[in-house]
């Protein structure tokens, strides 16, 4: 009943019967960030050349380099909000800022990037696991803007439901990445599966990709709501998509950090908003990223100030932490590793 009624309450707050509180509300600035498309993108300074990311050999069981890799999930409450076309283009504009980024399709069952991309991909990472255990860099592609990509598989079984051995496996591989690269994207199904909240969970940052849409708006927050459920620290922040204006990205922001402020007593930050642009659409029909193919278009440029406040931001957190920080997929490993323990006794 306390679900339903908190879903009530927010499909009000988008129709505007709330109004009198949203207002209270907007005199409130939200404290855990502020909109990236204020802040100038900062250049990274050169960095010396290394090996490149997702390169080294990789065996299942290598020796552990200290991970350094900042994780980003990127992540929906529902499909066809422009997700995966976040996480390619973030992907573009952190390598243009210098860092070695590899962007991971994690999402099992519709695994896209390579199309956005443009690039023919023939192995997945279905074939990591697989019979013909193929090695992480023979899967990892060049894709276009200076990262790597490690493609997804389609139709096959939620990542939450591989079999304990498979799914060791993978995670294995996969760990490699973190002391490789400066940046790991994962683009992670839509919705709220077992997958996505462990995703979610376990990131450094997640960055929570809607549109103004009631619908849209209204399956973020039942997202932000179950990650928070299972992981009250998750660091999220919501990234409004085709917005008409900046204006609409932050009331959308609003609607939902209030609601989240008042039911859950979480903060959810503004990671900022990406306009309607057709070069969006253009791109993807040209299956070239937007900040490639239309580098001055509004969505690159906001895409590009996306990039550069994370940079920043990760900078900070790094400086807090310290490099004695557990890897991702180390956490992944044991967040799943709990979730097989009940049902095997």
């Amino acid at each position: 009943m306390a679900v339903a009624d908190q879903a009530q309450r927010l499909r009000d707050l988008v129709r505007g019967e709330a109004a009198r509180t949203e207002a209270d509300a907007k005199q409130q600035a939200p404290t855990a960030s502020r909109p990236v498309r204020s802040q100038p993108p900062t250049a990274a300074p050169p960095r010396p050349a290394a090996a490149p990311c997702g390169r080294q050999d990789d065996e299942a069981t290598p020796a552990q380099p200290r991970p350094k890799a900042h994780v980003i999930a990127v992540a929906s409450g529902k499909g066809g909000v422009g997700k995966t076309n976040v996480a390619v283009n973030l992907a573009v504009a952190l390598a243009q800022l210098r860092k070695k980024v590899a962007l991971v399709d994690v999402d099992m069952g519709l695994a896209n990037a390579d199309v956005i991309c443009g690039v023919k991909a023939p192995y997945n990472l279905a074939h990591l696991i697989g019979p013909q255990k193929r090695k992480l860099r023979e899967i990892a592609v060049d894709a276009p803007g200076g990262f790597k990509l490690i493609p997804g598989a389609n139709g096959i079984s939620d990542m939450a439901d591989l079999p304990a051995p498979m799914l060791d496996r993978l995670i294995n591989h996969l760990t490699q990445i973190e002391s490789q690269c400066d940046f790991v994207i994962l683009d992670t199904s839509a919705g709220i599966n077992s997958a996505v909240i462990a995703f979610a969970g376990m990131a450094d940052t997640v960055l929570v990709v809607t549109t103004p849409e009631p619908t849209a708006v209204t399956d973020a927050y039942g997202l932000v709501k179950s990650v928070l459920k299972r992981t009250p620290l998750a660091n999220l922040y919501l990234l409004v998509n085709q917005v008409e204006n900046e204006l609409q990205g932050k009331e959308v922001h609003q609607r939902i950090a209030m609601v989240a402020r008042r039911f859950l007593q979480r903060e959810v930050g503004f990671a900022g908003s990406i306009p309607l642009d057709r070069s969006v659409g253009a791109s993807v029909l040209r299956r070239v990223p937007f900040c490639l193919a239309y580098p001055n278009g509004r969505a690159s440029l906001a895409v590009g100030h996306l990039g550069a406040a994370l940079v920043r931001r990760t900078a900070r957190a790094d400086e807090l932490t310290g490099p004695g920080r557990t890897g991702f997929f180390a956490r992944l490993g044991k967040w799943f590793a709990a979730a097989r323990r009940p049902a095997a006794t």
